[in-house]
């Protein structure tokens, strides 16, 4: 019997990173998420044990890398292999003109969502080299493309992913890892009420509870889905490339021709 492939969500205890660990486990993967706070660990634990024994919760902090060198030795050591990395936690604390907010949390920022994927990076891709097809996704986000106003810390780090990901795919080019970056959109999640609620995030970022009025956040399995096409290879013509929730899949498939482009897709300037 084969066994189940084995994803690993990181910021798995809320909002996307939830929703993925849940997705993924309705479609038979083995899940193992992570997270650090021990209270909701506990909670999706039991959330995932409704679908099979099997998924696994791990506290784990990201921005240090004997916690994520620790996860995969763990991981591999259960089940022998690790079929999908999903990169999602990540942290934004920074409102407010960048020469305001609070050094430590512009830090946090950045090095929660940039310095924590590399380290997961560091950590998993020697194991996948060794394996056959297998996937990353890097979950980028607001600021990626465009500039974020009051959100410098999160747009900066989130840029820098975007990056690391078209780095990382070229220099992977030649092994069976794929490496995706994935605009999941706006989502009603712990991080987006932070962002509505303060009194900081009520200050610079307004507009936000604007794009819930109007409609435009997106279902809760809407980026799951996206990560599961990734891991899928079925979107296989965008790795190194950044896919945004709010594409359409059918027309991602039929302009794949246009992803033979250097730039499709792409960080670029507009010259």
């Amino acid at each position: 019997m084969e066994r189940k492939q084995v994803v690993v969500v990181t910021g798995a205890t809320r909002g996307i990173g939830r929703n993925t660990a849940v997705f993924f486990a309705e479609k038979g993967y083995t899940v193992i998420g992570t997270g650090r706070n021990t209270a909701k660990l506990k909670e999706v634990q039991t959330e995932l044990n409704k679908y099979s024994n099997e998924h696994l919760m791990i506290k784990m902090d990201v921005t240090k890398a004997y916690d994520v060198q620790q996860v995969v030795d763990i991981v591999m050591s259960q089940h022998g292999r690790i079929d999908v990395w999903i990169n999602n936690a990540g942290a934004f604390k920074a409102i407010g003109p960048t020469w305001e907010v609070k050094a430590e949390d512009w830090m946090n920022d950045v090095t929660t969502n940039l310095f924590g994927t590399f380290h997961c990076v560091q950590a998993v891709v020697p194991i996948m080299i060794r394996q056959s097809f297998r996937s990353i996704v890097n979950i980028v986000g607001g600021g990626t493309i465009g500039a974020f106003k009051y959100g410098n810390g999160y747009g900066t780090s989130k840029t820098s992913v975007a990056r690391l990901t078209e780095n990382l795919a070229e220099e992977l080019a030649d092994t069976p890892v794929r490496v995706f970056a994935l605009d999941p959109g706006l989502n009603d999640t712990d991080m987006t009420r932070y962002q509505r609620d303060t009194e900081d995030g009520q200050r610079y970022l307004s507009a936000i509870e604007d794009l819930f009025d109007e409609n435009i956040d997106v279902a809760p399995h809407q980026a799951p889905q996206f990560a599961y096409y990734m891991a899928t290879g079925e979107l296989n013509d965008y790795v190194g490339r950044i896919v945004s929730v709010y594409d359409d899949v059918e027309k991602l498939r039929t302009v794949a021709s246009d992803a033979r482009d250097e730039d499709f897709y792409k960080l670029r300037l507009n010259k």
